[in-house]
């Protein structure tokens, strides 16, 4: 479930840190007295004493000691088990740790390890980071704090009332989404006609709690309408306004 290693799969080159086993100290794998017998005798012995701690505290359950393997998240938790094991021992930390792949075959060839942490993808990601990040602030920083829809209903689109206007009815949500509640004032212009917010007598003030929506039945009324568009309006008390159009229709 974890989605570290796909990344990892694609920003990984030989020069990353990831959890891997320094393999020219570790082995010949053997057992700390038998390791202590071979050095007395002047043979050369792993540090690596075999004890299957690493495995045994993988949450994936890989031995790490096989080399690089495309499950490991590099929790380090191996890392850790090792060094306590180490430190019992008397031997320096480091077995299982943190380190580039580059430099386990330096350490191969006995050479000096290096640490290249200005590269090409290194240089790449952390400016990819830098955009996404910018993009994130951006879109926080210009986000509105309320979202206004408008549905027309569609059976029956208009009614014919008995006095010859003709009115169509709607369905208007507000979604206030700060971390307090608003008292908002509904408008529409753009056509002469009459608004009602069904359930509420004139057109009082909607009161919409923090980060929560309220749905309004609407109905326009207009002697002698033609079908044009009809913008609705919403204000709140500091006069921030917010608008969504839709259609006025004759039948």
């Amino acid at each position: 479930m974890c989605p570290w290693p796909r990344l990892q799969g694609a920003i990984w080159d030989p020069e990353a840190y990831t959890v891997n086993y320094r393999d020219y100290r570790g082995e010949q794998r053997t057992s700390a007295k038998k390791a202590a017998e071979l050095r007395l005798r002047g043979e050369t012995a792993g540090d690596c004493v075999d004890c299957g701690q690493c495995v045994a505290v993988c949450p994936i359950g890989i031995d790490i000691r096989e080399g690089p393997n495309f499950a490991c998240i590099n929790c380090g938790l191996c890392v850790d088990a090792c060094d306590g094991v180490m430190a019992k021992l008397g031997r320096p930390r480091g077995l299982i740790d943190y380190e580039s792949w580059a430099n386990i075959e330096r350490g191969r060839s006995n050479e000096s390890p290096r640490n290249r942490l200005l590269r090409p993808k290194t240089v790449g990601l952390t400016a990819a980071c830098l955009a996404l990040a910018g993009t994130i602030g951006v879109g926080f920083a210009m986000r509105t704090t309320l979202t206004l829809s408008v549905q027309h209903d569609r059976d029956p689109v208009a009614v014919r009332l008995s006095d010859g206007s003709l009115r169509n009815a709607y369905t208007v949500k507000l979604l206030n989404k700060s971390a307090s509640p608003h008292r908002y004032t509904l408008s529409v212009s753009g056509i002469d006609a009459r608004l009602s917010i069904v359930g509420s007598d004139g057109i009082a003030p909607i009161e919409v709690a923090a980060d929560a929506s309220e749905s309004l039945r609407v109905t326009l009324t207009a002697a002698g309408a033609e079908q044009k568009d009809v913008v609705f309006t919403v204000r709140d008390e500091a006069g921030n306004t917010l608008s969504a159009t839709d259609r006025f229709v004759e039948r």
